[in-house]
């Protein structure tokens, strides 16, 4: 029962959920992206020289890349799974793996360019440069083929990350309705499967 799922629905709560979690997790991100630019990365450094806001940098770019990638990703997993006729309970493992690889798969190729902007940014330790002026220097410098460094990596990661947290997410979803009796759409539930 039920009625199925908004694509727009789902994918506008998946990127605003990705673009309100962003701003906690993204100075770990910026800490992560300087430790393996810089051998020498010092936190104490990066607050003396460059500020609390130092964290933040690139924050712009992780908005539109959650907007863009993760609202695709996790929005569209269900149309798509409906569409390979992966939502019923003892749909194949395989299927429900391919709908999360395709909308993994699809959310990097939109979210690519962001992906490149913010870790650009994130990098930069000299100068906070805004978003939009380094979107331009990018696309004079390099083209459009700038945006899509790392296009290939970053696809094969979204397949096999989305596909099977998807699938997984999904099957012991199932799993979980069965032993406890909540309805799939229960909070409980979804909790409980997500852990």
């Amino acid at each position: 029962g039920g009625r199925k799922p908004n694509m727009f629905e789902s994918m506008g709560l998946a990127g605003t959920t990705a673009v309100l979690i962003v701003n906690v997790t993204h100075p770990i991100e910026v800490v992560k992206t300087r430790l393996q630019f810089d051998k020498n990365f010092k936190m104490g450094s990066l607050i003396k020289n460059e500020g609390l806001s130092a964290f933040w940098k690139g924050i712009q770019a992780a908005w539109l890349r959650e907007a863009s990638y993760t609202s695709v990703k996790l929005g569209m997993y269900g149309p798509i799974r409906e569409m390979l006729g992966a939502s019923g309970k003892d749909a194949p493992f395989i299927l429900k793996f391919g709908a999360g690889a395709l909308s993994g798969s699809t959310g990097s190729m939109i979210g690519n360019p962001f992906d490149v902007m913010k870790t650009m940014m994130m990098a930069n330790s000299k100068e906070k440069v805004p978003l939009p002026a380094l979107m331009g220097k990018m696309l004079k410098e390099q083209g459009i083929g700038g945006f899509y460094r790392g296009i290939q990596a970053n696809v094969a990661r979204a397949c096999v990350l989305n596909g099977t947290k998807m699938a997984c997410y999904d099957v012991i979803k199932g799993v979980v309705v069965d032993q406890t009796g909540w309805k799939r759409k229960d909070p409980r539930c979804q909790f409980v499967s997500a852990i």
